[in-house]
């Protein structure tokens, strides 16, 4: 597969889903048929990106994967099942991606509710 024809995979260096889904990519030996491109938080890549969400009456959301020009993919576990399909991997079969998935990941979103809960309750 040459990089002309390749899915750009769109991962925010600090995203703890864009984590994920490169650690399913790389454990399941798919990440070679793909281009990477990794930017951070408020610049001019992710600016871009979220402006070419928006005007396509999409929700912003990463990691993102453009596998034909003009057409942007999101959702974590959707691109996981989407792209497992296709290569014939189960996820569950992934030591690492399990790993990540059921401890820091996990935590992560625990850490993340609490926060949205305290934030709430904070007053004006």
């Amino acid at each position: 597969m040459t990089s002309a024809n390749r899915p750009i995979a769109y991962l925010k260096r600090s995203c703890p889903f864009c984590l994920k889904f490169r650690i399913f990519l790389t454990e399941a030996g798919l990440a070679d048929n793909f281009t990477f491109e990794i930017f951070d938080d408020g610049d001019e890549t992710h600016q871009a990106l979220r402006a070419r969400m928006e005007a396509a009456g999409q929700q912003p959301s990463f990691p993102a994967v453009e596998s034909t020009p003009g057409t942007i993919d999101t959702g974590t576990d959707d691109l996981i099942a989407r792209f497992a399909g296709e290569a014939g991997v189960a996820p569950v079969s992934l030591p690492l991606l399990d790993y990540y998935a059921n401890g820091v990941f996990k935590r992560h979103g625990e850490m993340f509710r609490e926060l949205r809960t305290l934030k709430a309750q904070q007053p004006g």
